[in-house]
């Protein structure tokens, strides 16, 4: 028995339209939320950046909560993606240029662009008990790394152990408030600058 046929529009199926929509709300979020902020972008705001009415919008998301939590939800994959694969790239590496990868690899997500930062660092926080919990969660899988690492190089005895979840806190902490700091002055320093402060941070936190 053969396959139903599937209704198109334009060339695309119902699915591809509703996912194209989609990802538009998405673009729209993380410009308007990374310039003017979320308590500022109304949804009204969103659909006409995104030329998506406001029935379609929410047939795509409850509220505007959703749309940050989806929004904060794709800087979390990038992130998380970018930092695992640089420690799967430094497997093998002393503990030092694991570190210096991992740092790298998290703040290239962020400060590329301005926008992520922003919800990153600013938008998400207190925005909304929602919000705020997957804000923690993701600050939690960001410092199991930080515990797996110290962990691995104690085994190599490459460094004595330590509480590799409050190092992780405090390093996390810092950046939020260095990339902060750096995203508001003018002029802004070189993105390598950062890099290359936090980079020493973290090596000092981790192996002093």
């Amino acid at each position: 028995m053969s396959e139903p046929s599937v209704r198109r529009y334009s060339g695309r199926s119902v699915d591809e339209w509703k996912a194209a929509r989609r990802e538009r709300l998405l673009d729209a979020a993380l410009e308007l939320f990374g310039t003017d902020g979320y308590p500022a972008t109304s949804v009204e705001r969103l659909c006409a950046q995104a030329k998506v009415s406001t029935r379609h919008f929410y047939h795509e998301f409850q509220n505007k909560e959703a749309v940050l939590l989806a929004v904060h939800a794709q800087v979390i994959e990038l992130a998380v993606r970018s930092t695992g694969e640089a420690l799967e790239r430094t497997a093998a590496a002393p503990v030092r240029d694991r570190i210096g990868a991992a740092v790298d690899g998290y703040l290239q997500t962020i400060m590329t662009d301005l926008r992520r930062a922003r919800v990153s660092f600013v938008e998400v926080v207190g925005a909304s008990p929602a919000v705020e919990e997957q804000r923690i969660a993701f600050r939690e899988l960001l410092i199991s790394n930080v515990v797996k690492v110290g962990q691995t190089a104690v085994e190599r005895q490459e460094i004595r152990a330590k509480d590799f979840r409050f190092i992780g806190l405090c390093f996390f902490g810092a950046v939020n408030t260095v990339v902060y700091d750096w995203m508001i002055t003018d002029p802004r320093p070189p993105e390598e600058q950062i890099h290359a402060a936090l980079r020493e941070l973290a090596v000092s936190l981790m192996t002093v």
